[in-house]
């Protein structure tokens, strides 16, 4: 498990140069890493992480399906078609399932790493915190979900930046990879509903309480669920989810309120909003749905906005203080890339993985 360890180790250490002025040398390490990262994602064996088992049979069964079956969606698997697509197509050229592997690492990799060093202040501290908190739940577990959540987040930007046709048209698309994509669909209408801050800053707190009763059973039993769901709920395989994600989330959120006029003198207000609001729902369907873990596909999906609100509160905060007072938030900054660190060190764990082997 040592290389796991040491992956995680060498995206905190490069978290430097966030301090390096020279955006030409930071992107020179910053696609160094990423390349790392990508092909340490594409490059392991079947059986290194939980679901590979899962993809091999995928793999399998779309070369054993006709065109016209996979079009129909005439199979019993209930992955969607787009993914069924690229097994087809890889398969009936004669290859192996590592190419499906190494094209979903590189789709994600260029869909992630090209969205945090373009839109984030500190990409490297953007790049450890997604280490830390989603490289091995989604780029080794799920890699459908990984490229899915990849591009829900560059559909909340590009909806943020009033470009809704190709927001809109990017998640219609990616749902037939994977259809967690489509909560960002909601987050839009949400958006373009109500953008109380403080209203939102309360949600979680409602979604806390409904946990308790387990919702996810009641709505089942009123209108039905998925079949992708429903398997889940019918086998008890219920797998609670955890609080981390939304202790963060409000812990992020307290600081875009008290530091709200600073970050609104230093980035557009849609998109200082339309941050605060994806936290938010992210944590509040986090904590309503606490007892069926698979849910958490959602929430995730929108809390990989802290990517980006953190580094933004940082950036804001740094900002508009002293110069002799930067260092102080420099030093909560570099605690916050500790704990990423240390949540990265703590999902590298037997149940999520295995000890690494290339192909």
């Amino acid at each position: 498990m040592v290389y796991y360890y040491i992956l995680v180790f060498f995206s905190a250490a490069m978290v430097v140069f966030d301090f390096v002025k020279d955006r030409h040398i930071q992107l020179i390490f910053f696609v160094l890493q990423c390349l790392a990262l990508t092909l340490f994602a594409g490059l392991r064996a079947v059986g290194v992480d939980n679901d590979s088992l899962n993809y091999w049979g995928a793999f399998q069964q779309a070369g054993g399906l006709s065109w016209e079956e996979l079009w129909q969606g005439d199979y019993t698997s209930s992955i969607e078609r787009g993914y069924m697509l690229l097994n087809k197509l890889v398969n009936s050229a004669g290859m192996s399932i590592h190419v499906v592997f190494m094209v979903m690492a590189v789709m994600t990799g260029l869909v992630n790493y090209t969205l945090i060093f373009k839109k984030s202040p500190f990409p490297f501290t953007s790049l450890l915190i997604y280490v830390g908190f989603f490289f091995f739940y989604r780029d080794f577990t799920q890699i459908r979900y990984a490229l899915a959540a990849g591009v829900g987040m560059w559909a909340i930007f590009l909806f943020l930046q009033q470009h809704y046709g190709r927001s809109f048209l990017l998640v219609i698309v990616f749902a037939f990879i994977h259809s967690s994509v489509l909560i960002v669909l909601p987050f839009m209408l949400a958006f373009a509903v109500f953008r109380n801050r403080f209203v939102y800053f309360l949600l979680p707190i409602v979604g806390l309480v409904g946990g308790f009763f387990d919702p996810i059973v009641l709505i089942f039993n009123l209108i039905g669920l998925p079949d992708t769901l429903t398997r889940y709920v019918l086998d008890n395989e219920f797998g609670r989810g955890g609080y981390a994600i939304s202790a963060i989330a409000q812990l992020v959120m307290l600081g875009f309120l008290l530091c709200w006029k600073s970050l609104l003198a230093y980035y557009p207000k849609r998109l200082v909003e339309g941050l605060f609001i994806a936290l938010s729902l992210g944590s509040f369907i986090n904590l309503l749905f606490i007892s069926f873990s698979i849910m958490q596909r959602l929430s995730s999906l929108l809390f990989g906005m802290v990517l980006f609100a953190l580094p933004y509160l940082f950036k804001a905060v740094e900002s508009r203080i002293k110069l002799e007072e930067q260092l102080a938030t420099t030093v909560v900054r570099l605690i916050f890339c500790l704990l990423a660190m240390y949540y990265g060190f703590m999902m590298i764990h037997p149940d999520i993985l295995q000890p690494y082997r290339i192909l």
